[in-house]
């Protein structure tokens, strides 16, 4: 078996997520848990997320983990609302498919509120994303309410 390659860079993203952590408390954000996503390599060299949690836990991000923060409410680098999506079509949620679960994620859908606020959603058009894992250049940082059912700490 091929482990996952370490990544070199990996407590710079961690101070990353913590430093934006940090920020967000001192506004009075509700932010308990925070996720870097990163570009990592994964077996075989195939471009894969990564992901540190602000406990300074790190693993590739996959399709299960991904399955818990679907339609969460995150804050992308502490400032942008959004909810995430499975990435693999636009609109409505849908099922992962059971194989796929334990797979790394390979793209994830973004809906980003506009306004100043979730409460805007009303008033402006909501921009939806998707990144692939081999386009990442520099982490994603998503920071939550509290940690996702089944994410390390």
């Amino acid at each position: 078996m091929n482990p996952e390659p370490i990544p070199q860079d990996l407590i710079a993203v961690h101070d990353l997520l913590k430093e934006t952590l940090v920020t967000a408390r001192d506004r009075a954000a509700p932010c308990e848990y925070g996720v870097a996503v990163f570009p990592r390599t994964g077996r075989f060299g195939a471009p894969v997320f990564g992901i540190a949690t602000s406990g300074g836990e790190s693993t590739v991000l996959t399709y299960r983990m991904l399955q818990s923060l679907v339609e969460l409410p995150v804050y992308i680098s502490g400032r942008v609302p959004a909810t995430i999506r499975e990435g693999l079509s636009y609109g409505p949620p849908r099922m992962i498919p059971t194989a796929l679960l334990d797979q790394p994620v390979l793209r994830v859908g973004f809906t980003c509120c506009i306004g100043s606020s979730r409460d805007d959603l009303d008033r402006t058009q909501p921009l939806e994303t998707s990144v692939f894992a081999g386009d990442l250049t520099a982490p994603i940082i998503l920071l939550l309410d509290a940690r996702p059912d089944g994410w390390p700490q």
